[in-house]
């Protein structure tokens, strides 16, 4: 089990200011002369019970990392095979220590020997935080606002894909990213606490027979499920969570892929709208999805697409996220009326959706009915998620079809197709905040070791391939506020395109 380092007086006090202000703080200040970036924008938020998520002390660190939080299933295996990475340096970095009596801990982030401050929170978060230089933390509820203004000089970002960092290139934090490992989404479910059966799913998610096509079967039943109103589905927060963007592109092309791969015979049956409202008809099963969709055309009252709504009130109104401009389905991509593409705001419009505020964690929590999150029947996790779940026997929840081996799991992917449930790739940077380049490069390096790779793959993460190590992206200096992107140099370099464009 993950040891957090929970901050308390002593450790935050150097580091929290308390404000006198509402969340909307920005930073606004400028960075040392030659710095190619500006610290500024609005400050990022986090509630303050999830400072649970930080680890170390930044006022003490040599190395400041800001992980996307998934990530916490490897983080102590990661920190411990970084010491012993760094140990056989030349002597300058910290010892590795063996811990022999005990392994390892979050908590030891802080010992002299070490000396890491980590947050591991969704990414979008901390690249707010990248760009503005400042962390509100503070209670959600008005009343007990009390925020505070926490501050890092971070050394290193890793996301769950580029579009953060190229954001962060066009505001001069850097200039190429280069990835470490992937991952893949799995749909979790309630299971039946037995790890031999695996005869939980209670709402067949996926698994309605329809025509003699299984593999097209599994695919439209798992949106008629998503889009149900007798299924309770966790979506994802959409501004900060980098797993949203790989739901958002799973139902895009599954939904694509059924509509290709539809053989046109109608199916019979009664389905329950998101609505409430039961609808009996004999349709081919995507002139079903489109009467599904049309039902979530518009917000449903009391659903997080409503709270989105301008004037409603929720801080997140307006619609504050990237991609996300406007609440009409054709703005999104999301197509128009009767021909929508399903998407992630099909499932946030649906009254009986929870959208996690932090964390997809949330969605386990949620499945075996723990009184801290709302209950959900079903909801996207990355696979690393559910592996941990298992690999600590905890069967109370279990994938989509119930696979316990972790080479197993995942939504499954129809045969030939390119694009449904792809791997997704995570990427990483050193920032120009840095003022430990060093242990900032060695960091980075040791990610993309065999060391590296192998402490990821062993807690559920896809390994990468040398080709795909080798891939990456450079920017170069932005113009006009947007930078220039491409693949990096076949040997892996970044610095005679760099130089030459």
């Amino acid at each position: 089990m993950l040891t957090t380092t929970k901050f308390t007086t002593s450790t935050l006090l150097g580091s929290l200011v308390a404000l006198a202000c509402a969340g909307g703080s920005s930073a606004v200040f400028a960075g040392k002369p030659g710095d190619s970036y500006e610290l500024k924008g609005p400050c990022a938020f986090l509630p303050a019970d999830r400072a649970t998520e930080f680890h170390g002390n930044p006022d003490r660190s040599k190395l400041n990392l800001g992980m996307a939080g998934n990530q916490w299933v490897v983080f102590e295996d990661a920190m411990q095979q970084f010491n012993v990475y760094t140990g056989q340096g030349d002597g300058s970095e910290p010892a590795y220590r063996p811990n022999d009596a005990s392994r390892f801990t979050l908590a030891d982030l802080n010992d002299n020997a070490n000396r890491y401050f980590v947050e591991l929170i969704p990414p979008g978060q901390i690249r707010a935080q990248i760009k503005s230089g400042c962390m509100l933390l503070g209670n959600d509820e008005d009343r007990n606002f009390l925020p505070g203004n926490f501050q890092v000089k971070f050394d290193v970002f890793a996301s769950t894909n580029y579009r953060l960092m190229k954001d962060l290139a066009n505001n001069g934090f850097i200039d190429e990213a280069v990835p470490y490992i992937s991952n893949r989404l799995d749909l979790m479910v309630l299971g039946d606490g037995d790890p031999q059966n695996n005869t939980g799913n209670p709402k067949d998610i996926g698994n309605t027979r329809y025509t003699s096509d299984a593999e097209f079967d599994t695919q439209f039943d798992i949106i008629m499920d998503l889009l149900s109103g007798d299924v309770t589905a966790s979506s994802l927060d959409h501004i900060n969570e980098g797993i949203h963007n790989a739901s958002n592109n799973y139902m895009r092309n599954a939904h694509t892929w059924v509509k290709a791969n539809d053989p046109g015979t109608t199916i019979y049956m009664t389905y329950t709208l998101a609505d409430g409202t039961d609808v009996t008809a004999d349709i081919t099963a995507s002139d079903w999805i489109q009467v599904a969709l049309a039902n979530v055309a518009t917000p449903q009252p009391g659903s997080p697409g409503a709270r989105r709504l301008p004037g409603s009130g929720d801080p997140l109104a307006g619609d504050a996220g990237e991609n996300h401009t406007s609440h009409d389905l054709d703005q999104r991509g999301c197509g128009t009326a009767g021909d929508y593409l399903f998407c992630e705001y099909a499932v946030l419009n649906k009254a009986n959706t929870h959208e996690s505020r932090v964390h997809h964690v949330e969605t386990p929590g949620g499945i075996v009915s723990d009184p801290d999150f709302v209950f959900v029947d079903v909801g996207f996790v990355w696979i690393t998620e559910l592996a941990f779940q298992l690999n600590n026997d905890n069967f109370d929840v279990q994938g989509m079809v119930g696979n316990q081996d972790i080479a197993d799991l995942g939504i499954p992917r129809p045969a030939g197709s390119t694009n449904v449930n792809n791997d997704i790739t995570y990427s990483l940077a050193k920032l120009a905040t840095s003022s430990n380049g060093k242990r900032a490069r060695q960091f980075v390096d040791f990610l993309r070791s065999p060391a590296g790779q192998e402490v990821y793959t062993d807690g559920g993460f896809t390994g990468l391939t040398a080709t795909q190590l080798d891939g990456g992206r450079c920017y170069s200096e932005p113009v006009k506020g947007v930078s220039v992107e491409t693949i990096r140099n076949g040997d892996g370099s970044c610095d005679d395109w760099l130089n030459n464009n």
